[in-house]
């Protein structure tokens, strides 16, 4: 039961970090004060600044809404894993989730550094 959890887990979180990755979507602002750019599906978490005037990480109001839509992607990876069920229970795909969310992770947390530069 805990690695079905973990596993569930992990792939919530690879699946959040697709979502921020896939998810921009420049805006048609003119003006240099205003976002240049959105990210975050379901629900818009980030809102990207004009790129010298950020202050090299997010806001602090944009997090509740990351986890928010953390827990939505959690609640869609356990109804994948539901419908798929036994082909997520061998040990190495749990460790290759596992390694992938972490891995995806930390280039998630690189690629927000580098948008909000």
């Amino acid at each position: 039961m805990r690695k079905k959890i973990i596993s569930i887990v992990s792939f919530g979180v690879l699946l959040n970090w697709l979502s921020i990755f896939f998810s921009y979507k420049k805006l048609d602002n003119l003006d240099i004060n205003q976002s240049i750019a959105t990210g975050g599906f379901p629900l818009k978490i980030f809102s990207y600044p004009v790129p010298p005037m950020g202050n090299d990480w997010p806001p602090m109001e944009a997090w509740p809404v990351f986890f928010l839509n953390l827990i939505i992607w959690i609640i869609v990876a356990s109804v994948i894993f539901f419908i798929l069920g036994k082909r997520f229970e061998n040990r190495r795909s749990m460790t290759s989730l596992v390694v992938s969310a972490i891995f995806m992770s930390m280039l998630g947390l690189s690629y927000l550094m580098l948008k909000f530069d």
